[in-house]
């Protein structure tokens, strides 16, 4: 880990990302009518560089994997759209479990 990047920091960050896609795979599974601004907020929270950059190769895989859950939902695939987003809070669930073992 870089000099100066504080490892709380990194994992709040990641929490704040891991509750918005909780948020949004609850929305989808209940149908709400306001999954899309739901599942805006995950994108939002992954927009922008992690701290210090020390996560960018696996919020790129997030953000790849919640971009295509928005594209399968739109299409009316939800079982596929939640199967990604799924994978995408999994991704940043085992991430935050390596960086609390320091």
């Amino acid at each position: 880990m870089k000099a100066g990047v504080d490892p709380a920091l990194r994992i709040a960050h990641l929490l704040r990302i891991n509750s918005y896609l909780d948020i949004a795979i609850n929305a989808m599974w209940t149908a709400n009518p306001r999954v899309d601004t739901m599942i805006g907020m995950a994108e939002a929270s992954l927009r922008g560089k992690s701290p210090g950059g020390e996560d960018e190769e696996v919020l790129a895989n997030v953000r790849d994997l919640v971009r295509e859950g928005r594209a399968y939902l739109a299409g009316g695939d939800l079982s596929v759209a939640l199967g990604r987003m799924r994978v995408a809070q999994d991704i940043v669930s085992l991430h935050l479990i390596r960086l609390s073992d320091g």
